[in-house]
């Protein structure tokens, strides 16, 4: 056999062994690839179905804030499972800021200030508030909108409370005044 042949033969085999290696290799890759879109996905599902989640909540909470009469000890129990609820869904969701606004907003529904001169009704217009600007935020990531820019209300309420920052990783500690 002439050497012809030989080098042909085996640049036929090592053209086919890297053609196959190459084969193998973009399977891998591209399988790769759909499975992090997936996860993804998934991921994203999730934080949709507890952004839908956390609307409906803050809808309640906001339709009870609208209700006549006092925060009594049943409706503060409420408003405080309430809150809870949206603070444990919120944790789906992947946007810092998103997580950090909502959070804040949720904290400050159920708590007075120390030395908190509101009436009753002044409290419940808060809350009311409150929701609102959390249900325009959640409402503006299922859109895919950017976060809307809080009212000046929102900052004079924020205000009323004795500290600087709420630590977005929850560290911030929060109590109830002494009644």
């Amino acid at each position: 056999m002439d050497a012809s042949v030989w080098v042909g033969a085996v640049f036929g085999l090592v053209g086919t062994g890297v053609g196959g290696g190459l084969s193998i290799w973009s399977s891998a890759m591209a399988q790769r690839q759909q499975a992090v879109r997936a996860s993804e996905e998934r991921q994203q599902v999730r934080a949709s179905t507890a952004v839908e989640a956390a609307l409906a909540e803050l809808l309640e909470i906001q339709r009870d804030a609208r209700r006549a009469g006092p925060l009594d000890e049943a409706r503060q129990q409420l408003l405080h499972e309430r809150v809870l609820h949206v603070q444990v869904l919120m944790q789906r969701v992947p946007d810092a800021a998103l997580r950090t606004r909502v959070r804040e907003h949720t904290l400050f529904m159920p708590l007075a200030p120390p030395d908190d001169t509101r009436t009753s009704q002044e409290r419940r217009v808060d809350i009311m508030l409150l929701c609102a600007d959390a249900i325009a935020c959640l409402g503006a990531y299922l859109r895919t909108e950017p976060l809307p820019p809080p009212a000046e209300r929102l900052q004079t309420l924020r205000s009323l409370w004795p500290f600087d920052d709420i630590d977005p990783d929850g560290n911030t500690v929060m109590y109830e005044a002494d009644s």
